[in-house]
């Protein structure tokens, strides 16, 4: 008698415990885990419609820069997938190309476009939140 109600005692814990196994929440791959599951946009930490948007850009700088961010995007994504780079080397070449996007963005932009953009990203990085490209950073 003890050894059936020891059975059906254990066969419970391990039925519940299957149960439970069932529902817990599935992780994220790496990649959309580190990105939040989304594409962000330049620099990888922020949404560009957003940083762009109140600029008053001309439709022909907003094709512009959706091309220079979308190529930036593909670049950035080949370089994660370099395994044959070490971290640092992959850090110093991500930073390269965060300069030269920059560097390309503000040719793209006016002055005044630029001066509002600068702003909006010290206003981000004053917040805490995803500040974007590390030169705004420092």
């Amino acid at each position: 008698m003890k050894k059936s109600i020891f059975l059906a005692a254990m066969i419970s814990a391990f039925s519940i415990t299957a149960t439970y196994a069932q529902d817990a929440p599935k992780e994220k791959p790496k990649a959309e885990a580190r990105r939040g599951g989304e594409r962000r946009g330049p620099g990888g930490g922020y949404n560009a419609a957003e940083m762009y948007k109140d600029l008053n850009l001309t439709k022909d700088q907003e094709a512009k820069l959706k091309d220079l961010n979308d190529e930036q995007g593909k670049k950035r994504q080949e370089l994660r997938n370099d395994n044959s780079l070490s971290d640092d080397t992959r850090r110093e070449k991500m930073q390269e190309m965060r300069k030269e996007w920059m560097e390309k963005e503000g040719a793209i932009l006016t002055k005044e476009q630029k001066e509002k953009l600068d702003v909006k990203r010290k206003e981000r990085m004053e917040r805490g939140g995803n500040r974007g490209p590390r030169e705004s950073r420092q």
